[in-house]
């Protein structure tokens, strides 16, 4: 009898842990999450995210508060994120490109940029555009090839940063192009612009910082990446048309969760980005920011970012980036 007694005990226990994780997706979520920022408040980043934290909050019926992580290219705040718990109470903000690129650029790094979290999905992505001073005599994406070829290592390009998007994103052109530039980094995009301008600089890729010098007239845009023409810049070719179908680059944003929440969870959260993402108001803040709303499953996300991580470590590999 004891035998027989200790026996059910133990398989309604069994029964009890194994409905664990599905009984707490069923209650998910029961208080409030967090979306870690890895940068700091007022930028862009953190405009986004609490775009997003004031949505998703609605939609789940529990508020989404936004932490703000700064420092070291995002990787602290990636790292406090990577630390929480598995329950799906905390979500990070990323761009594919400097999150899967930190790998190689920070060897030391505490955790992996695929492995150590899980992807929710992807709220939409930047393109990135090429511009140049408008004292560079090429009127267009081919004839500053030209004048980059006749005169290699004799052009400037400004980025925001050693290591970051916009400079990845031109050391992946020029070997597309088969051109050499001179990269002189700045600390952030707007020195690296103001130096555009003033001629300190000749070219520079980059994407919502530039919109509102390409509409005055202040510097000469040559070319931006995507399939299609922008909205936002009808008369600026793509690089297809301009002459280079191989180099695309775009910066995909997306949610991820740390490793292990339950899959019924993350099918929460990204339901709920799916319909952050449908809202008007939502996709028009997007749009302002520069970012094209465009919502991907979580399983589509993951593929970008493996592809992300293998594009970007081969670029670092080949130019011999060290930080």
């Amino acid at each position: 009898m004891n035998v027989a007694r200790r026996s059910m005990i133990a398989l309604v226990l069994g029964v009890a842990v194994a409905a664990c994780p599905f009984a707490q997706a069923q209650s998910f979520p029961d208080r409030y999450l967090k979306l870690v920022v890895p940068f700091a408040p007022g930028g862009a980043t953190d405009v986004l995210g609490r775009i997003l934290a004031k949505r998703m909050g609605e939609i789940l019926g529990q508020s989404v508060v936004v932490e703000n992580h700064a420092g070291a290219g995002g990787t602290i705040g990636t790292e406090f994120a990577a630390r929480q718990a598995a329950d799906g109470y905390t979500l990070l903000l990323v761009n594919a490109i400097p999150h899967t690129a930190s790998r190689s650029l920070y060897p030391a790094l505490k955790y992996d940029p695929i492995r150590s979290f899980a992807p929710v999905g992807a709220l939409g992505g930047v393109r990135y555009i090429l511009a140049i001073n408008n004292d560079v005599p090429a009127q267009d994406f081919r004839q500053f090839v030209e004048l980059a070829k006749r005169q290699p290592g004799k052009l400037n390009f400004g980025s925001a940063g050693m290591g970051s998007a916009p400079h990845l994103a031109m050391e992946l052109l020029m070997r597309a192009a088969n051109i050499e530039l001179v990269h002189v980094p700045y600390t952030g995009s707007g020195p690296a612009l103001t130096d555009l301008m003033g001629g300190r600089v000749q070219a520079i890729m980059e994407n919502v910082p530039l919109a509102p010098l390409i509409k005055s007239g202040k510097v000469r845009p040559l070319a931006i990446t995507g399939a299609t023409r922008s909205e936002a810049f009808p008369n600026v070719p793509t690089f297809a048309e301009a002459g280079l179908p191989s180099f695309d680059v775009r910066g995909a944003w997306g949610l991820l969760t740390p490793a292990g929440v339950p899959e019924r969870t993350i099918q929460i959260l990204s339901d709920a980005l799916a319909r952050a993402i449908q809202d008007p108001a939502v996709r028009d803040t997007l749009a302002n920011q520069g970012i094209e709303p465009e919502y991907a499953s979580a399983k589509d996300y993951g593929s970008v970012l493996l592809r992300e991580q293998d594009k970007w470590s081969r670029v670092i590999e080949q130019a011999k980036i060290k930080l």
